[in-house]
């Protein structure tokens, strides 16, 4: 089951220029966005009333898009305007619309009742087209429940084993040895720690303090900021947030959406550079080998992670390590959403 009262990433803005459309899938629910010539972005399912033909296949014509198997045309709202060869509109010639917002880079899609969509409650990320951020971005995807990659997001401890050589190696490693502070949102959790002694960039001898803070929020956005200081800023701050006046060396950012596409199926769309620095295109090359690299180590685990849960009996008991309070906590936090829902219905 999927909270469906929620803001779900479909898709990055600039695939969608004015007069293009394309066809995603958020939950079990297929999906046509596209853009008007004015600029209005439209997100309507993505089949045809008539024969169920993909709206995604279709073509933009001006402020309508048009079903490009047999010609019927549909407003912004999702109602029919012309049906070739009758002058009348038929019955049950509907196609249905979702609330649709634009932020941050991302294209968002309200699943549930339109009534109850709000853009307040979309996570704030890192704009891609911000001068302030020098990023690179991608997408994956998953054949495993979208669950088990915000397990993963939730806990980096597993940086020091799964990724030993490429993202726990370019930090030097020690994520697993001091679980980090977590702390209970209304629709997420909060994750932060200190890492002493690391070098400033992979396989470097100038070490640094990192301060990794992030925000994971329902469905599954993470929005991070890995931040590097001088050495024995984590002790001078008490291992608490470093202070706004504290100068920092470099400012790593990145901003990750799991959107799930069917029970055992998901996106995954990432973004991750600098901010405040302009590095040179080997050093952004550099890094985003290594992040590329470290998504296909996840990916090839939690497949196989996936595999494993389907023959393994719901009620059998793992163990528990104290890094698992964050995932067990944002877990909780989207079996209440959904219990609230249920219980609305």
């Amino acid at each position: 089951m999927f909270v469906r009262n929620c803001w779900y990433v479909a898709a990055w803005s600039h695939l969608l220029p004015a007069g293009a459309v394309i066809g995603r899938q958020i939950l079990d629910e297929p999906i046509a966005l596209y853009r008007t010539e004015s600029g209005a972005l439209v997100a309507m399912e993505d089949r045809c009333p008539h024969r169920l033909a993909p709206l995604s296949l279709g073509c933009v014509q001006g402020e309508h898009l048009q079903c490009r198997y047999h010609g019927l045309t549909f407003d912004t709202a999702g109602n029919c305007i012309d049906a070739p060869g009758t002058e009348k509109i038929p019955p049950r010639s509907t196609a249905r619309t979702f609330p649709v917002a634009e932020r941050d880079g991302w294209v968002w899609v309200w699943a549930g009742a339109p009534h109850l969509a709000n853009e307040a409650l979309i996570p704030r990320g890192f704009d891609l087209g911000d001068p302030r951020f020098t990023m690179r971005h991608g997408e994956i995807r998953y054949e495993a429940d979208y669950q088990l990659v915000n397990d993963n997001l939730c806990d980096l401890s597993h940086l020091d084993f799964l990724h030993e050589t490429t993202l726990g190696g370019a930090t030097s490693g020690g994520w697993s040895v001091q679980p980090p502070r977590v702390t209970p949102l209304e629709r997420g959790v909060h994750i932060e720690r200190w890492l002493r002694d690391r070098p400033s960039s992979p396989g470097g001898n100038d070490l640094t303090d990192i301060w990794s803070c992030y925000d994971f929020s329902v469905p599954g956005i993470l929005v991070m900021r890995t931040t590097f200081y001088p050495r024995g800023s984590a002790d001078r701050c008490g291992l608490a947030a470093p202070p706004d006046d504290l100068v920092p060396l470099l400012r790593r950012v990145d901003q990750q959406a799991v959107t799930p596409t069917g029970e055992n199926s998901c996106n995954y769309l990432f973004a991750a550079g600098f901010e405040g620095t302009t590095p040179s295109p080997k050093a952004m090359e550099r890094m985003y080998k290594i992040v590329m690299d470290a998504f296909a180590e996840d990916r090839t685990m939690i497949e196989a992670q996936q595999r494993i849960w389907d023959l393994t009996p719901a009620s059998r008991k793992k163990a528990f390590l104290p890094s698992d309070k964050a995932p067990h906590l944002f877990r909780k936090v989207v079996a209440r959403l959904l219990d609230q829902e249920l219980n609305a219905s």
